[in-house]
């Protein structure tokens, strides 16, 4: 955790992963961290990320006008250290003691995508890193976790909203969806793509994770601009990049597939010149 505690700018040089991956390999590998973290979520284990802990917590529903239901509901609290460091601003919720926790596994993280551990390692740490320094900049951050959520960083207040169906699937109690009809404090949580309280209020540009861009909210016809650092051109010329991404053993698979593929052709193909001949 410490390592996200930056006292001096971040140079470009500490990236070196995001500057070799593309925008869609760095978002592919994003999207099977949070994945990951949907599923053990739906477990009711909690997941820290490095910068803050996904958890489930127990809360309470105020429907009708005296009814109150208890409901399950997911919560991201950052980490104590990174909030003093930063002076960052956020509701306060216990994560139950007994609640199992688990660490990002990137081995499982790279399985899902085909990718290289080390890299999938990378890609995290130094968007995590990204983030870092976004909060020392005293950026306002929009960070997209795919099928559970937004958070979101605004005038160095942090909320994190969570997908209406994500809501409702991590819910046990059955009652999640009168708590979002009927409760306001539940409504708030939800997360709409471009109607989020954070896209609402700034003004200024704000950075966009994992794509590493800046947008201007409430200009939609505004292109982003990409903040990934650039790769530096190989000494041999052109663009060809310096890391593999793939894992060599799915590499080896793809190929003895291919190859497999490309022995029944030619079998099919002698077959039917021998039907010919006959």
């Amino acid at each position: 955790m410490i390592k996200y505690l930056l006292f001096n700018p971040l140079e470009p040089e500490k990236l070196p992963t995001l500057r070799e991956l593309t925008t869609s390999e760095i978002c592919k590998v994003w999207a099977s961290a949070s994945k990951y973290i949907r599923r053990q979520l739906l477990q009711k284990r909690a997941v820290e990320i490095g910068v803050g802990t996904f958890a489930v917590v127990p809360a309470r529903a105020t429907v009708g006008e005296d009814k109150v239901l208890p409901v399950e509901r997911p919560v991201f609290q950052p980490c104590r250290m990174l909030k003093t460091f930063y002076k960052l601003k956020c509701a306060k919720t216990k994560i139950p003691d007994e609640t199992p926790s688990v660490q990002l596994d990137f081995e499982q993280i790279a399985a899902d995508i085909h990718f290289r551990r080390e890299i999938v390692e990378a890609c995290i740490h130094e968007t995590l890193l990204f983030f870092a320094g976004a909060l020392r900049d005293k950026k306002e951050v929009e960070f997209s976790f795919k099928g559970i959520g937004i958070l979101a960083v605004r005038r160095k207040a942090v909320s994190m909203t969570f997908l209406d169906d994500f809501l409702l699937d991590l819910d046990a109690t059955g009652n999640m969806l009168a708590a979002l009809l009927e409760d306001s404090r539940m409504r708030a949580i939800v997360a709409f793509p471009g109607k989020n309280d954070f896209a609402r209020l700034s003004q200024d540009g704000v950075i966009t994770l994992p794509r590493l861009a800046v947008e201007t909210p409430h200009q939609a016809s505004a292109p982003a601009i990409s903040l990934k650092p650039r790769r530096e051109p190989a000494p041999w010329g052109g663009g060809a990049r310096r890391v593999s991404v793939l894992d060599p053993v799915f590499l080896a698979q793809r190929r003895v597939s291919l190859a497999r593929q490309l022995a029944k052709q030619g079998e099919r193909a002698k077959a039917k010149e021998a039907g010919r001949a006959r």
